[in-house]
């Protein structure tokens, strides 16, 4: 059996962008933005461009700016080892850990490719008639439409020539990565 987009040469393309430790497994870069809409029971559909490069032991976590994020397992053991290896004491991990992890749970998809989002993940990320899940690289983040729009909006081609320019002229000053 054919692994998904090999027939396509999808992952060949994959290797040419793959951090070096993903490249052997043919791990995508988790990209795009995706709108779904809440039903009454609080269920969104994740997208499928995502969904299958989600496997099983993925998590649901508190993100930055109050976003979710959806880690696949490889990514959450990294993003859980910077929260251990940030702390300069015991107690002072124990309490990173119990912020981030106390308040994270396994992706659970059902046989329609639905997510249950608790009431309060929904309240977090402010999650209400739709969701916007947006590949972040190595996680997804999801957060409400109306958040979206308000901290995110449309693609402004100015904002993003100047971000552009900003991150190549940066990373030239600090030489080819290693």
């Amino acid at each position: 059996m054919e692994r998904s987009g090999e027939k396509w040469g999808f992952e060949t393309a994959v290797a040419a962008v793959a951090p070096p430790e993903e490249r052997a497994t043919g791990w995508p870069r988790l990209s795009g933005t995706y709108h779904h809409r809440l039903d009454p029971k609080g269920r969104v559909a994740v997208p499928s461009q995502l969904r299958r490069w989600l496997p099983d032991g993925s998590m649901v976590a508190p993100g930055p700016e109050r976003r979710l994020m959806i880690w696949p397992p490889d990514a959450w053991d990294r993003h859980e080892q910077r929260f251990r290896n940030t702390a300069e004491t015991p107690a002072q991990e124990r309490h990173f850990l119990r912020t981030l992890s106390g308040n994270t749970y396994p992706l659970e998809v059902d046989a329609q490719g639905r997510m249950l989002l608790t009431a309060w993940q929904r309240s977090w990320a402010g999650i209400a008639g739709a969701a916007v899940f947006v590949g972040l690289g190595e996680a997804v983040e999801l957060t409400g439409e109306e958040r979206w729009q308000e901290q995110t909006g449309d693609l402004d081609p100015d904002a993003f020539t100047r971000l552009n320019d900003l991150v190549l002229q940066r990373s030239s000053a600090q030489g080819p990565p290693a």
